[in-house]
């Protein structure tokens, strides 16, 4: 005889469906994005539009001039785009859930009798020191979420969320960049700045080599507008990928010396370690800040949509909290009056020692 499963009568909810946040979430639970999507749509288009014109102007060019390769190491590296792009938006960039005392997630808790449930434990503010490298750091409360942040930890206004090691808040991609997928963010940056300077350089070079070509029979400068008539697409391309270049091959180098330096975004701005002991957080030497800051990232993780949550209002009425409240009651009846006592004692005492 198979024996039946105890089911709970307690109904449940998942996280992701009473989470506050920001974040879309699609899928039930299973995919979420940044706050701000309609940024990220505008850089996917940003991205697409110019890959477009490529593949419908300059690869047939290529193909004439029997240069494939061209076309296949684009189209490589657009995908290597789109693979970062999509990973670095939809990863939990190292969210810290908030502390919420309309639910609970372990069920067990809910059988203990919380004496001080109606106090908001969310003001309770201690004083939390700690030792790093010889630097003092202060955990640092945070009354939205109602937790302590670790260090380096901080709260994104765009997201409503607290992010283990926050760099930033992207406002090209609408995501907040931390712990988790700062890593997918760096190589999607790195692959844009490649695709600048790839398309830059092609289609520069396709515009000198067809001049020389056709300088043979005519003036350089009637060779050089003679191109640009034919192929129009290819100037505008040089002028998009070198305005663009100009930023995100910035933007990349600056974060290579972010990654070097093992530091975040958010320190740098705020000039966190401008002090003579410098930054606690950097390694030995190069290597091993490379190895921490783009390994191992995505190992720590608080965040579980599919978490289930409990409303303690359900389990007020069970006999065991009944019976824990009844006992509270009766045992701080008990004091008052064994308190009472004492006094009178102690009042007698004094009276009998009066002269």
């Amino acid at each position: 005889m198979q024996k039946q499963k105890y089911k709970d009568s307690r109904s449940s909810l998942y996280l992701y469906q009473i989470w506050q946040t920001q974040n879309k979430i699609f899928c039930n639970g299973k995919l979420f994005t940044g706050s701000e999507n309609h940024k990220l749509l505008a850089s996917v288009s940003f991205i697409t539009i110019p890959s477009i014109l490529f593949y419908i102007f300059m690869s047939p060019e290529f193909v004439k001039t029997g240069q494939n390769g061209y076309t296949v190491v684009f189209v490589l590296i657009q995908i290597t785009i789109y693979v970062f792009l999509s990973i670095t938006v939809c990863m939990d960039p190292g969210i810290i859930p908030k502390i919420r005392p309309e639910y609970e997630m372990n069920e067990e808790l809910l059988n203990v009798p919380q004496k001080y449930s109606k106090i908001d434990y969310r003001f309770i503010m201690d004083s939390k020191m700690f030792t790093i490298q010889a630097h003092q750091f202060k955990l640092k409360y945070c009354s939205t979420c109602a937790i302590y942040r670790p260090a380096r930890a901080s709260h994104c206004p765009q997201c409503d969320n607290c992010v283990v090691r926050f760099d930033h808040h992207c406002p090209w991609i609408g995501q907040c960049i931390g712990r988790r997928n700062y890593i997918y963010f760096y190589f999607f940056i790195m692959s844009v700045s490649f695709k600048l300077i790839f398309v830059f350089g092609v289609c520069l070079s396709y515009i000198v080599e067809e001049s020389k070509k056709r300088s043979t029979t005519m003036d350089t400068s009637e060779a050089i507008s003679q191109t640009l008539s034919n192929n129009p697409v290819s100037i505008i391309l040089v002028i998009y990928s070198f305005g663009f270049s100009c930023f995100v091959v910035g933007l990349w180098f600056f974060h290579t010396y972010l990654v070097l330096t093992n530091m975040t975004t958010n320190e740098y701005l705020k000039k966190h370690w401008i002090v003579v002991s410098k930054n606690p957080f950097r390694r030995q030497n190069i290597f091993k800040n490379i190895v921490n800051v783009l390994t191992c990232i995505t190992q720590l993780k608080f965040l579980e949509l599919k978490q289930c949550i409990f409303d303690p209002k359900e389990n007020v009425q069970s006999p065991i909290n009944t019976q824990n409240h009844l006992n509270e009651v009766n045992d701080s009846s008990k004091y008052k009056e064994e308190d009472k006592i004492q006094q009178q004692q102690n009042i007698q005492i004094l009276t009998e020692l009066k002269p």
